[in-house]
């Protein structure tokens, strides 16, 4: 059995997090070390960030410096090729960003003494389950995140995830996806932190919600079928539309997440949502890993580019126009991280999918993400083929799953599919018409999905459905 979680996550300000002062840069010198020849890290930092910045030079040897100290070596950062490119390409000059964007960066880096006064953020659980933070607040993580001086918090063993580091260096398996979520936080640097109007009046909101108690008394409840809408795209994009954004309050999007959410090196559904939203990053430090009953929602976190396609074969490009509303709008923007079950062929060769148990939870976690807005804030849910692709899922099977989970809430689901799956966008469509009049309810969609037989290959599961009318 694994450890309890921590509750807590120590910040860098707070007089436990240490370091060994390498350089002699603590001002009291060798009188602040402990019995262990250690320092508060946080003098240490200022002394850092006192030094004078205005070239790549001078900020590599500022990232180095607090690398070596915190971690005794500059890995995974390595070369900082891409990230002095980020600089250099996402400004007119990089001589705009040590002018314009150093200097905020700094002084927003130095504040967090004031923005988090006990020195620590509670960690996510089912007794602290919601954390709203100001912008300015979230900025000032997301700077330390690109600064490098944060923690590995306990419950994540993959060393360098928890910050930026691991997008700097020269040495990327997707490259043209790294490059896309350092631009992003260019772009986050220059618009938003640099843009002290943006700061009031945002709140950026963490909230980890687990299956309730009563679950069973709601599954036995009949309710009718909720709308289920197809939407075939041309190719997959994070332009605001896509995300919820500027098409009114009431719209949340599925992230296909793993249990231990965050960013990545990769191109996935969730890697690019979170990498190309600097605001969302955070999630890394007081997110443990999502039990089978538990989802994340975040809300309020701004996207910066627009990630064209899916997988190896991405483009990142500009959000162009703002979403209609305004940025503002952004503040409403609703992200649902879900986990689904890794999924592959039994050794009996029967689909995995239909296994009720598996079905059973799947149906719970999209219930528990679905309703974590009962105030009525949501109205629509957004997805795409959940669960699919690198878990092995198979979408006609998920898909139902979903949309019975979103008509036991009372919520629409829409489900965006790009053209390689129109064909099984057309079925969905023509299916869920069926159902939606023949069927009565939630109570009589679970029963035919629980019996369902067992003998479906992947793909079968719709045309079975379609045939039986």
């Amino acid at each position: 059995m694994s450890p309890p979680h921590p509750k807590f996550y120590l910040l860098p300000f707070s007089p436990e997090y240490k370091c060994t002062d390498r350089f002699s840069l603590h001002p009291t010198g060798d009188q602040a070390e402990d019995e262990n020849g250690q320092v508060p890290f946080w003098p240490v930092l200022e002394a850092i960030l006192c030094r004078p910045v205005n070239s790549t030079t001078g900020l590599v040897d500022i990232l180095d410096t607090i690398s070596v100290i915190l971690r005794e070596t500059s890995q995974p950062a390595g070369d900082y090729e891409l990230l002095i490119d980020a600089i250099a390409t996402s400004f007119d000059t990089a001589e705009v960003f040590f002018a314009k964007v150093w200097s905020r960066i700094v002084d927003i880096a130095l504040q967090m003494p004031v923005l988090f006064q006990n020195g620590r953020i509670p960690v996510l659980s089912r007794e602290n389950y919601s954390l709203p933070f100001s912008r300015r607040q979230i900025a000032c993580l997301v700077v330390h995140q690109f600064l490098r001086t944060l923690s590995l918090p306990p419950f994540r063993d993959d060393d360098g995830t928890h910050d930026f580091g691991i997008w700097y260096s020269s040495q990327q398996r997707h490259p043209v996806a790294v490059r896309g979520y350092l631009r992003a936080l260019m772009l986050y640097f220059g618009d938003v932190l640099c843009d002290e109007k943006t700061m009031d009046g945002w709140v950026v909101e963490y909230s980890l919600h687990s299956l309730p108690e009563n679950y069973d008394e709601i599954s036995a409840q009949d309710r009718p079928l909720s709308e289920l809408k197809v939407v075939v795209v041309e190719t997959y994009d994070t332009l605001p539309g896509s995300l919820g954004v500027g098409d009114g309050d009431g719209q949340a999007v599925v992230i296909s997440a793993n249990r231990v959410v965050g960013f990545g090196q990769s191109a996935t559904q969730e890697e690019v949502h979170v990498g190309i939203s600097p605001e969302a990053c955070p999630i890394v430090l007081f997110t443990p890993p999502l039990g089978d009953e538990q989802v994340l929602k975040v809300r309020g976190a701004q996207a910066m580019v627009n990630v064209v396609g899916k997988g190896r074969d991405i483009i990142v490009g500009s959000m162009l126009d703002p979403p209609q509303g305004g940025d503002a709008t952004w503040k409403f923007r609703t992200m649902l991280f879900m986990d689904a079950l890794e999924l592959d062929l039994v050794n009996d060769g029967r689909l995995a999918d239909l296994d009720p148990g598996n079905m059973e939870r799947e149906i719970a976690k999209a219930y528990t993400a679905f309703s974590s807005s009962l105030d009525g804030t949501i109205s629509e849910i957004k997805t795409g083929p959940w669960g699919c692709g690198a878990f092995r899922g198979d979408p006609e099977v998920k898909m139902l799953l979903l949309w019975l989970a979103s008509s036991m809430v009372g919520v629409n689901l829409t489900v965006v599919c790009d053209y390689e799956l129109q064909t099984f966008a057309r079925k969905l469509e023509e299916v869920g018409q069926t159902l939606k009049f023949t069927m009565l309810g939630t109570v009589s969609m679970r029963k035919l999905l629980m019996e369902l037989p067992q003998a479906l290959s992947r793909g079968q599961t719709l045309e079975w459905l379609e045939k039986r009318k």
